[in-house]
């Protein structure tokens, strides 16, 4: 598995995952279908309260398995937006799906285990997961609310959906906007506050107005939603582009440098000759590592007293080599943080006095039976 830096990473024409929920009548599917290019899969049969000028192309499904086939059609490649009407819906569909597939999914009286309710959060994963990156589709849950009680016994408004789904639905969403009226007024949070929970990612957030829709007005608020979060995002990658050529220069310079070095008098000096580059990101880091592993390839040793590389001197035949001994003083010792590991060496230690202790004892015990 390859490892980003933060200057390779940039999200550009990202797909995005939210989820919409509010009270009957807000108008949450009609905000949906504003999405980009977007398909209806209308598992609440309520295409028909959206207007006639609004109205997107549907699905109408009976059982997740047809969901699913239908998922993988050609027709699909036309679409870009995938919307969920209700996402209520389609929990109950996962549940029906995983109590036919697997017995231990359902309990003796016919109603869903609490394997079952795993099953349904693997499910709904998995199916977010794979609209999203591999089929590179937006999706939207639409759902509506239920109002419940929280601890100190104020309203909140929840997710209308059976069991601990409404927990997990939020977690594979990169938003979450409450629809509802201020007034004649409709509004949309992306901010949590004490009377709903919301989510906002990239530059997403706080309470907007939702613009009232005529008849010839053209539907594409959640279009320029996603528009605003892809600028966002291509923002956080021009702070990376200038950080980018300066880390790919320094690179480039410090590689050439270290390849032209080839005495241990020039490798002595190399660090301080290295930090003479402009650097950016990780580059003064990556190039004393690269530093460090050519010293090593020559067999150039670090000499304590001359605080200096030398080469490496020749052994004879018949000479013992010299125990390896901690380089005081080595230029890229603190750079890489090498320090010796305390705990083994307390563990030596603490073996050592157990072998000494042993020792003595048996000495004493042989003292005593002569």
């Amino acid at each position: 598995m390859p490892f980003y830096k933060p200057s390779e990473l940039t999200f550009q024409n990202q797909r995005f995952s939210a989820i919409l929920y509010g009270a009957p009548g807000t108008g949450k599917t009609t905000l949906a279908c504003s999405a980009p290019k977007p398909l209806l899969i209308d598992l609440d049969r309520g295409i028909q309260r959206i207007k006639a000028q609004h109205r997107p192309t549907c699905l109408i499904e009976k059982t997740f398995e047809e969901l699913l086939k239908d998922l993988e059609s050609e027709e699909m490649k036309e679409f870009e937006t995938i919307i969920i009407d209700t996402g209520g819906a389609l929990i109950t569909l996962l549940q029906d799906y995983v109590m036919r597939k697997d017995p231990i999914n359902r309990t003796k009286s016919g109603t869903i285990s609490q394997k079952g309710y795993g099953a349904v959060k693997l499910e709904f994963q998995c199916l977010t997961n794979r609209l999203k990156t591999v089929l590179n589709k937006n999706i939207i849950y639409v759902f509506h609310t239920v109002e419940e009680k929280n601890k100190d016994g104020v309203a909140v408004q929840r997710l209308l959906c059976e069991g601990s789904s409404k927990n997990i639905v939020w977690q594979p969403c990169d938003f979450g906007g409450y629809v509802f009226m201020n007034g004649d007024q409709r509004m949309i949070g992306f901010t949590p506050t004490d009377e709903y929970f919301a989510k906002g990612c990239y530059g997403i957030n706080g309470v907007r107005k939702i613009p009232a829709l005529g008849v010839n007005d053209k539907n594409d608020y959640i279009t320029k939603l996603f528009e605003e979060a892809n600028a966002n995002i291509a923002k956080d990658n021009e702070f990376f582009a200038a950080e980018r050529e300066t880390y790919e220069k320094a690179m480039e310079q410090g590689k050439a440098m270290i390849a032209a070095w080839k005495t241990p008098d020039e490798f002595t000096k190399a660090k301080d000759e290295l930090k003479k580059l402009p650097h950016a990101l990780t580059s003064f880091v990556e190039l004393c590592a690269i530093c460090k592993q050519t010293i090593a390839e020559l067999g150039f040793q670090w000499d304590s007293a001359k605080h200096a590389y030398v080469a490496p001197k020749p052994i004879a035949k018949d000479e013992p080599k010299d125990e390896p001994k901690r380089a005081e003083g080595k230029p890229f010792e603190e750079v890489d943080g090498a320090q010796e590991n305390t705990t083994a060496k307390k563990g030596k230690e603490a073996a050592k006095r157990a072998i000494d202790k042993m020792i003595a004892e048996a000495e004493e015990s042989g003292e005593k039976a002569e």
